[in-house]
């Protein structure tokens, strides 16, 4: 099981963004619902899990919870001020300051790389 100790070896560095690698996807426990999968995430990144909403998976049947892990607080926070000031955000340091996860119900995660 990860913990917070070892979480620096599951990332991977590409130019100036920071993210989890796909090993880090392998490692995680099987969860069993979207609550046991989300408090396990939130153990780890604690404030940096932000909940972004959900909607249906058509295909599944099921209700996909999406989540951002945020790695990098002062750009992500930026960037989300232009975004509420503005509606929009140019350059890549928004883009790059998260990594988007998906929870489904049933507990299956999915990260976006």
């Amino acid at each position: 099981m990860i913990n917070k100790e070892e979480l620096d070896r599951y990332y991977t560095l590409s130019g100036k963004r920071k993210m989890l690698s796909r090993q880090f996807e392998e490692a995680l426990p099987r969860f069993h619902s979207h609550a046991n999968a989300r408090e396990y995430l939130k153990s780890l990144f604690g404030e940096d899990l932000v909940y972004l909403g959900s909607q249906e998976d058509e295909e599944d049947d099921q209700i996909v919870y999406c989540y951002t892990i945020v790695h990098d607080r002062p750009g992500w926070e930026e960037g989300t001020r232009k975004m509420k000031e503005t509606g929009y955000v140019s350059g890549s340091d928004f883009i790059h300051s998260s990594q988007d996860v998906q929870i489904y119900e049933n507990g299956r995660i999915w990260m976006v790389y």
